[in-house]
């Protein structure tokens, strides 16, 4: 369940089912089968991209960025990066590092400010080793078995005893990941122009009205502090992001 706490009115419901039909698991969509598969990871995984895309489905007046949000010290900002780049597990590390964290994974966009989209972070069974500080923690949440054969972890700030609010504010710093594993974090200052090029990509409007999306895009990135973190050791990357964002 995404148990994220929020004021924002329901404007649309749907009720959804999962159950098993012989050896066949069938996912209903207000009483009517719209997926059925024999393999359950499969089927969990559809029954999710079902639930976000009703969700998702009204929003045409936000961008949609590929991105996690954050808060240090009252100062919104938004981590942007490309799949596998660390994300998540950098905005785990924030939130053992004593920042509020809001969304791993996408970030509505309106005049400047940010809205996280509330799903559970996903972390990855062969990312546990990077956050001893949930060692006690990873026996006791929901997963689901990854098409390759490890598990994915379903979490939330709720369960490692923090806050989970979701809410709109003024995005102060864009920050870009890019990977540089095994080595030292570092953080560089960004050029606008450079930030909209990176950022582009990550971002979505509507099918319809996409191309729409760059003056939006560029009205976030020009109101921001702009850099690019070079993710290396996580240590390092919290620090790094303190110090950038306490001066802001």
């Amino acid at each position: 369940m995404h148990d994220a706490e929020q004021d924002f009115p329901i404007t649309n419901e749907a009720d959804y089912g999962l159950a098993l039909n012989g050896r066949t698991y069938e996912i209903k969509r207000n009483g009517e089968v719209c997926y059925s598969s024999d393999d359950i990871s499969e089927t969990i995984f559809n029954l999710m991209w079902l639930i976000h895309k009703d969700a998702l489905g009204g929003i045409t007046d936000r961008i949609r960025i590929h991105a996690g949000c954050g808060e240090w010290e009252g100062r919104r900002f938004i981590v942007v990066g490309d799949k596998g780049v660390g994300k998540t597990t950098l905005m785990v590390r924030l939130l053992y590092g004593g920042f509020r964290i809001l969304s791993d994974e996408l970030v509505l966009i309106r005049d400047g400010k940010a809205l996280p989209f509330p799903r559970r972070f996903h972390i990855k069974q062969d990312s546990t080793r990077l956050h001893p500080a949930m060692a006690g923690l990873f026996d006791t949440l929901p997963f689901n078995w990854t098409s390759y054969g490890r598990k994915m972890y379903s979490f939330t700030p709720r369960d490692a005893g923090h806050g989970w609010r979701i809410d709109e504010a003024d995005v102060r710093a864009v920050i870009y990941l890019e990977p540089n594993h095994g080595g030292e974090s570092r953080i560089e200052e960004c050029p606008k122009y450079r930030m909209v090029e990176k950022v582009m990509p990550m971002s979505f409007l509507s099918e319809t009205d996409d191309h729409l999306k760059i003056g939006e895009l560029c009205r976030l990135i020009d109101n921001a502090e702009c850099c690019v973190l070079h993710v290396g050791d996580l240590e390092g990357a919290v620090s790094g992001l303190q110090q950038k964002l306490s001066v802001l």
